[in-house]
Order: C-alpha cells, then sequence, then structure tokens
C-alpha cells in the first residue's frame, strides 16, 4: 500500500476563542462562533462542530436540550444562507434527521476535503471524504480487496486497528459510492 499516493491537506484546527455559553446563545452568537470554526474546519460533522463550540463555551458534554438549541440555531443558518448542510447515509446516525449525519461547510467551501486525520476520531469523517480517499485507493489498484482497502484507509489516516466502527463505515461507503 505504502505506494499509493493520496493527494490530501494537512488537518486544519481551528484556533480556541470564548465563544457565548451554548446553553443561552443567541442566533447571532451561534452563528458567529460556528462561521468562525468552519473557515478553519469545514466541512466538517455538524456534532463535531457543536462539541468544538460547547468546549470553546466552557461546556465539556453537550446535554440533549443544548444539541437541540445548537441543532435549530445550525438549521437557521442553513435557512438564511450562512452554512450549507449535507445529510450524509452515515451509519453512526440513527435516521436521517441525526445531526451526526450533517456535514457542514460554509457555502464558498468545497463540499469534499481530503484530509490528515488531525484531532477528529474515525467517526468524525464525513463520509464524503472517505468516499473520496476509497477512490483513491482503487483507482491505484482496481483489483484491491476489501481487507486491502480498510487497510490502505488505515495506512492513510496513520490508525492501526481495524475497528468495528470503522469496518462499517467503510463498508457503508463502498456500498454507497461503489
Amino acid at each position: 500500500m505504502s505506494d499509493i499516493s493520496i493527494t490530501h491537506l494537512p488537518y486544519s484546527d481551528w484556533t480556541p476563542r470564548a465563544v457565548a455559553d451554548a446553553r443561552r446563545a443567541s442566533q447571532a452568537q451561534y452563528v458567529h462562533g460556528f462561521t468562525d470554526i468552519l473557515k478553519s474546519e469545514a466541512p466538517i460533522q455538524a456534532l463535531n462542530l457543536f462539541q468544538i463550540y460547547a468546549k470553546a463555551g466552557g461546556l465539556m458534554k453537550i446535554a440533549r436540550p443544548t444539541r437541540r438549541l445548537m441543532e435549530r440555531a445550525i438549521l437557521l443558518a442553513e435557512k438564511s444562507g450562512d452554512v450549507l448542510i449535507e445529510r450524509e447515509d452515515d451509519p453512526e446516525a440513527t435516521d436521517e434527521n441525526d445531526s451526526v449525519a450533517w456535514i457542514i461547510r460554509l457555502p464558498d467551501q468545497d463540499r469534499v476535503r481530503v484530509r490528515t486525520l488531525g484531532p477528529r476520531g474515525f467517526a468524525d469523517i464525513p463520509m464524503s471524504e472517505l468516499a473520496a480517499v476509497v477512490l483513491e485507493i482503487r483507482t491505484s489498484d482496481e483489483l484491491m480487496g476489501r481487507e486491502e482497502i480498510y487497510r490502505a484507509v488505515l495506512e492513510f489516516y496513520e490508525l492501526q486497528k481495524l475497528t468495528a466502527l470503522v469496518r462499517r463505515r467503510l463498508d457503508k461507503v463502498l456500498e454507497t459510492y461503489f
């Protein structure tokens, strides 16, 4: 696999700054904070965006009511054209309305950006980004088997373990995109 070259960018972390408390933020405060984070980290899963925002506002864990406030805020931001939301078929989402499957970006940003893993967990990588990585791998060797693809993706993201989560997400990518 080491002879496969995948064009990618380094993951760009948002430099944390103080934001309004997620439990009490106004729509304008949410949009300002989300937009600032998105400039560095998009496209990003909504839940990951919410966690970054909440942590910058002093929260370590997002309770269900706070998550609902953030979901409502990002949906309003989508309606106003401040952000774009792509709803992906993510196996970790409970249904199409689950914000785990919402990939958020600013209107002037690329839909897919292949990046290093950075501070993300494997579950935080958008399915469309995983599909782009798998496409590059399959383009280099069309006869590569499923297990070899799994290993090549792990190597690209510098991960060691082929966990059930990795397998589930890559199986979904292969089923949906290939």
